[in-house]
């Protein structure tokens, strides 16, 4: 039985992040690469909604957090992480309360610890699209039952 890879968007302004990303996690998931978060928000547009997004803090144009929270409100089910080289604690917290942040990376980052957390980014999504299905289905059931229910009424 193959899974399907998850998909997930890494979003960086400097070209050898995108590269080195790329390398360390294409055999394990889809990833899509993005130079800006307007091309980011394009490929979103084109290719659908991601189980993950990854985006650098500091880009020209639009910032991470910026860039996370507009996914946020697009696809509040995918998973949004930030990578950045600076650490400055005004950007955590606008990280963590405006683009709701499942994780916060310094670079240069850890590739276990990377793949590990994207690992678990990307199963808390397969999980919760699992989650959504099955309501909906018991949904379904439930409306059909009461339809039969009413039925036998008259």
């Amino acid at each position: 039985m193959s899974r399907k890879k998850g998909r997930v968007l890494y979003v960086d302004d400097e070209e050898i992040n995108l590269v080195n990303f790329r390398e360390t996690l294409s055999d394990e998931f889809e990833i899509f690469l993005a130079g800006s978060g307007k091309e980011a928000m394009a490929l979103l547009a084109r290719e659908g909604e991601m189980a993950l997004v990854v985006s650098d803090q500091r880009m020209p144009g639009m910032s991470g957090i910026e860039l996370l929270t507009e996914v946020r409100e697009m696809y509040p089910d995918t998973i949004r992480m930030i990578i950045s080289a600076y650490t400055e604690i005004h950007e955590l917290i606008e990280a963590i309360n405006k683009a709701e942040v499942y994780r916060y990376f310094v670079k240069p980052w850890k590739e276990d610890q990377l793949r590990f957390s994207i690992g678990n980014a990307v199963g808390t999504y397969a999980l919760g699209q699992e989650i959504k299905q099955f309501v909906e289905q018991g949904r379904k059931q439930m409306a059909e039952r009461m339809r039969s229910l009413e039925g036998e009424k008259r």
